[in-house]
């Protein structure tokens, strides 16, 4: 059992800073499903008045528990904000695609720094229990599930702006499970304007061969 340093915000749009806001998302990732307006609008909140991490934010915001069916329209305000620059919205969307989990570091101590450890015994009433106290700094990994909405924009924005190769991204839609994967596939096939003539046909076949089932076309609605 572990006891806080600090208290954290109740609810997403009551975060007072842009740090309170990952806290709470990383602390209490199941929280009831809200409206994909109380993301964007706390996230325009905080980050148009300069607070720092946007891509920190953005990623758990996009990936939390609450918008598990509206991922792809909590993407969707955050980059109409204008918030996130093109570097910025290159990080998110290798933080989308490459990886099997979203990740995010955060310290210990947002969960607690001290720790009631208890000792069983095999004689009953005997027993023991014991403070263990932490360093608050050692860091700890979140780890989120990646909804296909953001998987395909992801693929559609490494691809346009050549972070990757169409082969590298076909490939990682193959590896992926199958509604991400034929999401992902989806993104490469919508970069495809953005690519010379023999990448785009590159992009094409892969997506054509792909043995992933054809994804929604809302793809922004999940």
């Amino acid at each position: 059992m572990a006891t806080r340093d600090e208290e954290s915000p109740a609810d997403v749009a009551e975060a007072p800073d842009a740090q309170q806001l990952r806290r709470l998302l990383v602390t209490a990732p199941f929280g009831r499903e809200q409206a994909p307006s109380v993301a964007i609008d706390t996230f325009q909140r905080l980050h148009a008045a300069g607070q720092p991490e946007p891509v920190d934010s953005a990623l758990l915001l996009c990936t939390d528990w609450r918008w598990r069916r509206t991922s792809g329209r909590v993407l969707v305000g955050i980059l109409a904000s204008g918030i996130l620059d093109d570097k910025q919205q290159d990080q998110l969307a290798e933080d989308l695609l490459w990886p099997d989990k979203a990740q995010y570091v955060y310290p210990l101590g947002w969960l607690g720094s001290a720790f009631v450890e208890i000792d069983l015994s095999p004689v009953p009433g005997m027993a023991r229990q014991r403070t263990v106290h932490s360093d608050p700094k050692t860091p700890m990994t979140a780890e989120r599930d990646i909804r296909p909405p953001l998987r395909s924009w992801a693929a559609e924005r490494v691809l346009a702006r050549h972070l990757a190769t169409p082969n590298d991204v076909m490939a990682r839609a193959r590896g992926l499970p199958a509604r991400d994967g034929a999401a992902a596939a989806t993104g490469a096939v919508h970069a495809a304007d953005e690519l010379d003539p023999a990448q785009a046909r590159t992009v094409v076949n892969a997506a054509l061969r792909c043995a992933h089932k054809t994804p929604r076309k809302e793809r922004w609605n999940n």
